[in-house]
């Protein structure tokens, strides 16, 4: 799927809490007609300056009693004026600060109100056209007269989604005031996300500055959207590669995806995760179990500790030690001084990817890999160590011998699971 990106409604509240603009990818700034003035307009630009935040126009009725949402009867050619005077004054300031403008969408009734009305709609459109140029892309809902003025000039247009509200059957928007309008709750916003990011109608989703637990709700929204940007490429009827965030712990992710109903097997690695299911009975889709361990982490039993005796004769210790620019002794005593965990099972069965290794003994893999490796070698490639289970061909640095270790054990498989945590003692 494309990148769906988080838009926040800001610059409109005294003391705005900083922490919106790190979640926002958009800001889009309130700028004089419902809320906002030269002062919160500058904070709200250098906010998008210090967090990297795409800056847009907020413009709105020219009503700041009733907070723009009160529809107003405003002739097309008085809005339009209204509208490019707006934009005008975010854009000189955002001059002066050095942040660009490159997005524009309506605030609260005229949002709606310019939707319904094509009149209004161009009006609207023209209006920050003639401010901001033609290279802006404008934010609103992903049918309607909106949309359609913005088709017919040629400018780019991002259809929106709402994390922060409830929705009728239909998939309107619950009016303002009424129960359930407004959301609060982190865990329905998350969902929500997950919804209509995943339906492919949304490309870009907002959740309000002003709304109670803004904060909380943007930083899950914006997880699961980081989430859901990451590759996913199907291989086959009854199998999907996922791209997997550096965050999640691999064990979970695995129990997740295996423990869906119509999952067959799943297999994770450094940074993907093949889900093999049944075409006939497919699961739900696995993003959204990765988007909701993104923001819920599931808490484990801790892994059990392995301990695994290596005796350093490896062929290629003191080539390693050689590259790093220490002894054969400090390798062998930085090896085994910390703890590892299995970061994923690979090239070989019951072979673990054990990681981090000391930095300062990590040394790439071999130019030419070695035809064969004896079985219980102990290796390093990068960062990475592990112990080839069976003798094999491999390239990994040899520096060792595990001694008395089983890589199998009868009934169980491999002894070296996903998540286990690990520790090598040294033996003469």
């Amino acid at each position: 799927m494309a990148e769906c990106l988080l838009n926040i409604d800001l610059g409109e509240l005294p003391e705005e809490d900083e922490r919106l603009y790190a979640s926002a990818q958009v800001a889009n700034i309130a700028c004089g007609g419902h809320a906002g003035d030269a002062q919160s307009m500058r904070r709200a630009l250098e906010s998008c300056a210090r967090h990297g935040t795409r800056a847009g126009a907020h413009p709105s009725y020219e009503d700041r009693a009733n907070f723009g949402r009160k529809e107003l009867q405003v002739a097309p050619e008085v809005l339009r004026a209204q509208v490019a005077a707006q934009c005008s004054r975010l854009l000189a300031i955002a001059s002066e600060v050095g942040v660009p403008v490159r997005y524009a969408k309506p605030h609260g009734a005229l949002y709606h109100a310019a939707n319904r009305d094509p009149a209004l709609a161009r009006a609207v459109v023209e209006g920050v056209l003639e401010s901001l140029g033609p290279g802006i892309t404008f934010i609103g809902p992903g049918a309607g007269a909106l949309r359609e003025a913005a088709r017919a000039v040629g400018v780019a247009y991002a259809r929106e989604g709402f994390a922060d509200r409830g929705t009728l059957p239909d998939g309107s928007l619950i009016p303002r005031g009424q129960p359930g309008a407004v959301l609060s709750d982190p865990a329905v916003a998350r969902e929500n996300a997950l919804r209509l990011a995943l339906s492919g109608t949304v490309d870009t989703l907002c959740v309000h500055g002003d709304s109670a637990g803004a904060v909380e709700m943007a930083r899950e929204v914006r997880t699961v959207l980081e989430v859901l940007s990451l590759r996913s490429e199907s291989l086959g009827e009854g199998a999907l590669r996922l791209v997997l965030p550096a965050r999640l712990e691999r064990r979970v992710v695995l129990e997740s995806l295996k423990a869906q109903p119509g999952v067959v097997d799943v297999v994770v690695g450094e940074e993907h995760a093949c889900v093999y299911f049944d075409p006939a009975a497919p699961p739900e889709d696995p993003r959204r179990i990765l988007g909701r361990l993104a923001v819920t982490p599931v808490l484990l039993e801790e892994s059990p500790l392995v301990t695994v005796r290596v005796r350093y004769d490896g062929p290629d210790l003191e080539a390693v030690a050689e590259r790093v620019g220490l002894s054969v002794d400090d390798v062998a005593s930085l090896h085994a001084s910390r703890e590892y965990t299995v970061r994923s099972i690979g090239f070989l069965p019951g072979f673990a990817y054990l990681g981090e290794v000391d930095g300062r003994i990590a040394a790439p893999r071999l130019a030419t890999p070695r035809p064969r490796v004896p079985a219980l070698s102990v290796g390093l490639a990068g960062r990475r160590t592990g112990i080839y289970p069976f003798a094999s061909p491999g390239g990994w640095n040899l520096l060792g011998t595990a001694v008395d270790f089983t890589a199998f054990l009868p009934g169980s498989g491999a002894l070296l699971r996903l998540g286990d945590r690990v520790r090598f003692e040294r033996v003469d």
